[in-house]
């Protein structure tokens, strides 16, 4: 409070705040936003990521879709029966592509993966690694306008590994990297582990049980059933996993 005397040599008093009580004010201001800015920026992150599962997710399911030519015909899947790069190839070319736009595509070569490869969410390596190549033994890799980063392999066992059980021989593996050569690069976190089959595209851990797939997707796990975790949770991803 200051008193000023005015021209009628009369005081007026001016209220105001002294310098203590701006700065006490200003210090509790700074305590409230280091409190809540954190929270609210992981929540802003959380938005952003299931936003883009989401996204990414229905792109690719809606692209497997139109491999099948008619309601519940997968036989384009029994031609990549021998497992070999040219069956994947043209598995790829004539099923897939037409219906995804492409900006980048690699047949078992480095230019469409991470530089950096691959991890798992323990800091090992994937089953099938290939470094900047990508993931998988006779593989397609390929660049979305979306900024996916998808390898492509192809397996003829019962599809147990990944948690799915199919009746046929023949599925498809697809990684998908959903930030493409950005990090972490890590699976569970920006990339994910789907299979298509007979029962169509479905993340990897699907027929496994909730204490499966809690097991896999964590700092001690591999991180291949983190997708079918998310799902699982409503749509909530883990704030360690966030990228």
């Amino acid at each position: 409070m200051i008193n000023i005397l005015n021209k009628n040599k009369t005081y007026i008093t001016n209220r105001g705040f002294t310098l203590a009580e701006v700065l006490i004010t200003l210090g509790i201001i700074g305590v409230v936003a280091a409190m809540t800015i954190p929270v609210l920026t992981a929540k802003y992150r959380q938005s952003v990521c299931i936003s883009q599962l989401k996204k990414m997710y229905s792109v690719m399911s809606q692209a497997m879709l139109f491999t099948v030519q008619k309601e519940g015909d997968y036989s384009s899947l029994f031609n990549i029966v021998d497992v070999n790069s040219q069956s994947i190839q043209n598995w790829y070319t004539q099923n897939l592509k037409p219906y995804i736009k492409i900006t980048n595509e690699c047949f078992d070569k480095a230019g469409c993966w991470a530089d950096s490869g691959t991890k798992l969410m323990n800091g090992g390596t994937p089953n099938w690694d290939r470094g900047n190549i990508g993931i998988g033994q006779n593989i397609v890799i390929f660049d979305t306008v979306d900024g996916y980063s998808v390898s492509i392999d192809a397996c003829a066992d019962s599809g147990r590994f990944w948690g799915v059980n199919i009746s046929s021989t023949q599925y498809v593996v697809l990684y998908v990297d959903v930030n493409g050569k950005k990090g972490p690069n890590v699976i569970g976190k920006d990339t994910f582990v789907f299979v298509f089959s007979d029962r169509g595209f479905v993340p990897a851990g699907r027929d496994k049980t909730d204490e499966e797939v809690n097991a896999d997707c964590s700092k001690n796990g591999t991180g291949y059933f983190c997708f079918e975790k998310i799902i699982r949770n409503g749509w909530q991803i883990d704030k360690e996993n966030l990228w």
